[in-house]
């Protein structure tokens, strides 16, 4: 393919995209939010949320935990100090029988913020930051079951997952690139690059152990 052609295939996905996003944040039915479309680079959220199970259709969001990671002359930091972490009030108890998974009981969740309340502390805490997380794409399923009708549209924010980080890294290693590199679950990850374990289901040190593994990795293999 000719150089022109790169250049203009590249110009019009640019145009494309830019064109998706101004039609999107048309669609917004609370045009406050119209800043999560303005992206912010060199930023990120790290997050986590606790469920009460795996079906957004089904299943409900028990808790919220959200770290900033910035990166200032060349350097990855993370906002402990101003993390955010929420327990939320959902429509149905959960199950006494997942509570050891999640970790949270009826009356802890009883005293929750509402969906609504949760949605107005972390939109603005994400913004246009891309959302790092460990099988993000799930948390992110969960967020827009709630986003879309609140905003009107699914969130625009890029993803990262760090376990497919982690993967394409390992990838690059192998001599033989034919060699197919499996993804490794969060705690291997964590024992892997030797960074503390924290208390278990805690969406807020979920998001913290997410957010020093992305730092790690693109610290020691940017």
């Amino acid at each position: 393919m000719c150089l022109g052609c790169d250049v203009f295939d590249f110009i019009r996905r640019v145009f494309l995209s830019e064109h998706k996003k101004h039609h999107q944040k048309s669609l917004l039915i609370r045009p406050e939010f119209g800043y999560l479309f303005d992206g912010i680079p060199d930023e990120w959220v790290s997050l986590d949320l606790e469920m009460t199970g795996l079906n957004p259709k089904t299943d409900h969001i028990l808790s919220v935990g959200a770290v900033s990671i910035k990166h200032k002359d060349g350097v990855l930091t993370m906002d402990t100090a101003d993390a955010l972490s929420i327990v939320c009030r959902p429509p149905v108890m959960p199950d006494t029988s997942t509570i050891v998974i999640h970790g949270l009981r009826p009356i802890d969740v009883q005293n929750g913020v509402s969906y609504n309340e949760m949605l107005e502390r972390l939109l603005p805490f994400i913004a246009g930051r891309t959302v790092v997380g460990f099988c993000v794409d799930m948390d992110m399923r969960f967020l827009n079951a709630l986003a879309a009708p609140y905003l009107g549209v699914k969130l625009p924010n890029k993803t990262l997952d760090v376990s497919v980080l982690d993967q394409k890294i390992r990838q690059k290693k192998q001599r033989d690139p034919n060699v197919f590199v499996e993804k490794k679950h969060l705690n291997q990850l964590l024992k892997s690059y030797k960074i503390p374990l924290l208390p278990a289901h805690d969406a807020l040190n979920d998001a913290m152990m997410t957010a020093m593994l992305f730092c790690h990795l693109n610290k020691n293999h940017p």
